[in-house]
C-alpha cells in the first residue's frame, strides 16, 4: 500500500493521511484544516476520487476542518462509503482553555447533519478495505477524567497483507496525550502484542503527546510526523532554533535512541510504499 502524509499547506500544523490499497482503494485518516482542503481533494482525486474509509481522531480543526469544509459546501466530487468517528462525551470536562470546546461543537453540527454517511466507533471495531485492516484499538472513554481534547483521540491499527505473507502495519495516534496513551497501555496490558507495529504516527505531531513507553511498546521502525518546519525545530518566528516551548527535540531524541526512521513533512508530501520496505512479518 501506499501511504501518503500531508505537508501543512497553511502555517498551522496539520494532520492528513491518505492510504491507497494495492486494489486502488482509499483510506484517508482526518485531513487537516481548510486551508489543506484543496491538496486533500486533489490527493483523492488523484487516486480514484472515492474514499472507502475516513478515520476521524479528535476535534481539534487541524484534523478535522477538512471534513467541515467539504461537508458544509456540499463536495459531491468526492465520495465517501463511511466517515468514522468517536463522539464526545457529553459531560466531558476538559483541561485545556474553554475556547477549545467551540471545536468540539463544530464537528458536532456537521456529524448531527452529516453530508456523507458517519458511524460511531468502538474498541475492537474492524473494518476491510481490499486487503487492508483497519482495527480501533481505542475509542473515546465515556468516563474520562478531565483531560485534554486531545485524550480523546481515537487509535486505530491499519494493517496491510502482503501478497508474501507478510504484514505492514500502522498505528494512528492522533494526538494522543498522556493520560490516553496511560490508557492504552492499560488496556492491552495483557496483549502487548496488540500494540506491536512495523509504523507509528507521532502523537501529537511529535511532541507533548503521549509517553516514551507508549512508543516503547509499539517498538515501530518508522515513524510518521505530521510536523511543519517551526515544530521540528522548536523555532517560533523569529527565535532562535530551538529556544521555543515545544517538546519537539527531546521526542526526536527518544525516536533516535529506538534506532527508528523518520518520515517527514516539513517540505512537501511523503509517499511511503510499503513494498519497498522491510517488515516485521
Amino acid at each position: 500500500m501506499k501511504i501518503i502524509l500531508m505537508h501543512n499547506n497553511t502555517p498551522s500544523q496539520m494532520m492528513g493521511i491518505i492510504i491507497v490499497t494495492k486494489g486502488g482503494k482509499v483510506i484517508a485518516v482526518d485531513g487537516g484544516t481548510r486551508g489543506d482542503a484543496t491538496e486533500f481533494k486533489r490527493l483523492v482525486t488523484e487516486n480514484g476520487g472515492s474514499i472507502e474509509l475516513w478515520l476521524l481522531t479528535h476535534p481539534h480543526h487541524d484534523h478535522h476542518d477538512t471534513l467541515i469544509e467539504l461537508s458544509q459546501n456540499k463536495d459531491a466530487s468526492i465520495k465517501v462509503g463511511k466517515v468514522c468517528y468517536s463522539p464526545t462525551p457529553e459531560n466531558f470536562v476538559t483541561t485545556d482553555d474553554v475556547s477549545t470546546l467551540e471545536e468540539i461543537k463544530q464537528i458536532n453540527a456537521v456529524m448531527a447533519n452529516p453530508f456523507y454517511n458517519t458511524i460511531v466507533v468502538n474498541k475492537g471495531d474492524i473494518f476491510q478495505v481490499d486487503n487492508v485492516t483497519v482495527e480501533v484499538l481505542r475509542a473515546v472513554n465515556p468516563d474520562m477524567i478531565p483531560a485534554t481534547i486531545n485524550d480523546l483521540s481515537v487509535v486505530y491499527r491499519i494493517t496491510e497483507k502482503k501478497d508474501d505473507g507478510t504484514e505492514f502495519s500502522l498505528i494512528i495516534l492522533g494526538d494522543l496525550y498522556v493520560y490516553g496513551g496511560r490508557e492504552l497501555l492499560e488496556l492491552y496490558k495483557d496483549n502487548p502484542e496488540k500494540l506491536k507495529a512495523d509504523a507509528v504516527q507521532m502523537a501529537h505531531h511529535g511532541q507533548s503527546g503521549v509517553e516514551l513507553s507508549v512508543y516503547e511498546a509499539i517498538g515501530a521502525k518508522y515513524t510518521f510526523w505530521p510536523t511543519p518546519d517551526w515544530l521540528w525545530t522548536n523555532t517560533p518566528g523569529g527565535w532562535e532554533p530551538g529556544t521555543g516551548p515545544w517538546q519537539t527535540p527531546v521526542v526526536r531524541k527518544w525516536i533516535e535512541n529506538m534506532n527508528a526512521e523518520f518520515i517527514t513533512v516539513m517540505e512537501e508530501n511523503a509517499v511511503f510504499d510499503t513494498d519497498s520496505i522491510d517488515t516485521f512479518g
